[in-house]
């Protein structure tokens, strides 16, 4: 006579049930796994703070749930709950599960499964380029869904920003001293996209415009379709 009993079973990604019951570690399993889809995640590029979805297609018995996610360092843990079925699991079916990761900190994160390994990076939401000193703060947004611009410095004067992909530059950005010549900062902005984007330069010289949210600042706005560069050789004193 068959016996019943109720229980959870701690998956990582994908089903680990059908593996736990081959190896003879139990009697029992919730259902027979069968070539699980990747597993996929949105938004593709996450940011620090975004709302992370991930998703898989998995054999399943119908009345299996997506459980809360648990995150262990750098690893996702994704739980799925179902009654435990002895001394042998019923056939499943194709079920879609999803799952709601809590806000993770900047960093490089896995999702591990028998037959997939999904790696992704959680980028700062709001990176600056601090240059000349950090006397001059540059940002960054990008109306693009999905993009998360980030910066990285090459020098004093200059850095780069990405939008989507680390390794890909998206635009440049140089402070030159032209004080000599003109008696003005320059700014130079090279862009290698067509998304939309706003460049915001701030000039912290006087510290007090900070107390008071008042520093001057230069804006340099690329519509959308649009590949455009700026070259301002009166931007500040």
């Amino acid at each position: 006579m068959d016996t019943r009993a109720c229980g959870r079973i701690l998956v990582t990604a994908v089903v680990f049930a059908a593996v736990i019951a081959l190896a003879g570690v139990v009697p029992s399993a919730v259902a027979q796994q069968q070539s699980p889809t990747p597993i996929t995640l949105s938004p593709a590029q996450p940011a620090a703070g975004d709302t992370i979805r991930v998703e898989a297609d998995l054999v399943f018995t119908p009345d299996a749930n997506a459980e809360t996610p648990q995150v262990i360092g750098q690893q996702i843990m994704l739980p799925i709950g179902a009654p435990v079925v002895s001394p042998q699991p019923p056939n499943g079916t194709l079920q879609h599960f999803e799952w709601t990761l809590p806000a993770l900190a900047v960093g490089n994160y896995t999702i591990e499964a028998p037959s997939a390994t999904l790696g992704f990076t959680v980028r700062p939401r709001a990176t600056q380029l601090a240059l000349v000193s950090e006397r001059f703060q540059v940002a960054v947004t990008d109306q693009q869904s999905g993009a998360s611009p980030a910066a990285v410095s090459l020098s004093d004067a200059g850095g780069y920003f990405s939008f989507f992909d680390p390794t890909n530059v998206e635009l440049t950005v140089k402070l030159v001293d032209g004080r000599p010549i003109n008696g003005e900062w320059w700014v130079f902005i090279a862009s290698m996209t067509n998304t939309a984007f706003t460049v915001t330069v701030t000039d912290t010289v006087n510290k007090d415009c900070l107390r008071t949210a008042n520093c001057p600042t230069r804006t340099y706005t690329n519509p959308p379709d649009t590949n455009q560069n700026f070259i301002d050789v009166a931007a500040f004193f």
